[in-house]
């Protein structure tokens, strides 16, 4: 495989260390630039809301499935937290919190960062199946919001952390659970679902082209066959520019191409409203005063 797929399914040498750190950068970055903007917080405080901001999915969202946190299972993560949040606070002349907030550090972080989050997709649907594949619904032959919903709480966690429930809903849908519900429902449609006929359309339209994308990525015959894969390479790569266009010296934080197209489908099939004029016609003026 070529060197942009390794990158993009996290296939690359070092890649656990690389994307659990820029995700911590990025929790260490948006406490700096937010609630710790004058520098007031004590270091204890603003440390743990840095790891928290980072990695409450990743604190939380196992316990729902009885599974132990991979911020106690796995010393990478919260050692993550420790060198990313020195990086970004105490380097001299406070070098490593203003390179991350150059357009440059600022995108390699968000890329390494979406990565880790192609991770969570993949790895929670892989989990959430593999529990219940043995007991699907009546309705369908593969279980269906289980593998969706796990890795979309996942990514939500830190929202509903630091928001709360309807601090973090009121505004509409956040961009969060609009990638974590479109990526996690590809990936789980594609990858797992052989019976279904959603599993099966979607690979009989996609799949023609995803064996020509995996041979240009330098795929094997084997390869080039695993539907699990190229789910990951898709998905990865979608979260990867979405990380780039989010940029604010781009398209900004709050764009979103599900809530584009939504809003010209809306336009389309609304057209212009006509305007009401609340005046009375001149007539209808001349015949009143007529009558006083």
């Amino acid at each position: 495989m070529n060197l942009l797929f390794d990158v993009l399914t996290g296939a690359f040498p070092y890649a656990s260390e690389a994307v659990c750190v820029a995700m911590a950068v990025q929790g260490a970055v948006a406490v700096r630039n937010g609630p710790n903007r004058t520098g007031s917080m004590h270091w204890f405080h603003a440390f743990l809301r840095s790891t928290l901001t980072a990695y409450a999915g990743a604190t939380f969202t196992n316990m729902f499935m009885g599974r132990p946190t991979r911020m106690f299972s796995d010393d990478v993560f919260f050692g993550s937290c420790v060198v990313a949040y020195a990086l970004v606070n105490y380097l001299p002349m406070d070098v490593g919190y203003h390179f991350f907030n150059t357009f440059i550090g600022g995108t390699v972080v968000a890329v390494l960062s979406q990565i880790f989050r192609m991770g969570g997709v993949s790895g929670f649907s892989d989990a959430a199946y593999n529990a219940f594949k043995d007991a699907p619904s009546e309705y369908y032959p593969t279980p269906v919001f289980g593998p969706i919903l796990f890795p979309v709480a996942l990514g939500n966690m830190g929202g509903f952390v630091w928001s709360g429930f309807d601090g973090y809903l009121e505004k509409g849908m956040p961009w969060l659970f609009q990638q974590g519900i479109a990526c996690s429902t590809f990936y789980h449609f594609y990858a797992h679902d052989a019976e279904g006929f959603v599993g099966v359309t979607l690979r009989s339209v996609v799949k023609p082209v995803a064996v020509q994308i995996m041979v240009l990525m330098g795929a094997d015959e084997k390869e080039s066959e695993d539907d699990a894969l190229f789910a990951k390479f898709a998905v990865g790569f979608f979260m990867a520019l979405m990380g780039v266009l989010q940029r604010p010296q781009i398209l900004g934080p709050r764009f979103s191409p599900f809530t584009a197209v939504g809003n010209m489908v809306k336009g389309v099939l609304g057209g212009k409203k006509k305007k009401v004029n609340a005046k009375p016609p001149a007539s209808a003026k001349k015949s009143k005063k007529k009558n006083q």
